[in-house]
């Protein structure tokens, strides 16, 4: 069952029970003083019933409350640290492409210039 079906029982279990209670003892044989302090006793006892529920469901509200907050921020704390940890090796992955391009143009250039020494050593002993 929901909260605001629980809710919802509990006060019609009150609202019930001060209209029985009423009707039982507007019916009862005392004397007009005695009815006005039973009256004023029930009237008193179902205030305080229903103080002790408000507070009671407020505390489970906030409760309940709190406890989703500390979820979700525990759930969004494990999904920023995930995507911290996957940024940083996408950002390895491409500094490791960036050196491997480095070292290629960097061997490619060795060699055409040692090629080329080579080309003008033979072009210098030919002529």
């Amino acid at each position: 069952m929901s909260m605001k079906r629980i809710n919802g029982f509990f006060l019609s279990f009150l609202v019930g029970s001060a209209v029985g209670s009423a009707i039982a003892l507007l019916y009862a044989p005392k004397s007009g003083k005695h009815l006005r302090n039973d009256i004023s006793r029930k009237t008193n006892e179902m205030l305080e019933d229903g103080k002790k529920l408000t507070s009671d469901t407020w505390n489970g509200a906030k409760k309940a409350a709190e406890s989703t907050f500390e979820s979700a921020n525990d759930l969004l704390n494990t999904g920023v640290e995930k995507i911290i940890h996957k940024t940083e090796k996408v950002k390895d992955a491409f500094m490791s492409g960036v050196d491997a391009y480095k070292d290629e143009r960097s061997s490619r250039s060795n060699k055409n210039s040692l090629y080329g020494e080579d080309v003008e050593k033979t072009h210098s002993q030919i002529t």
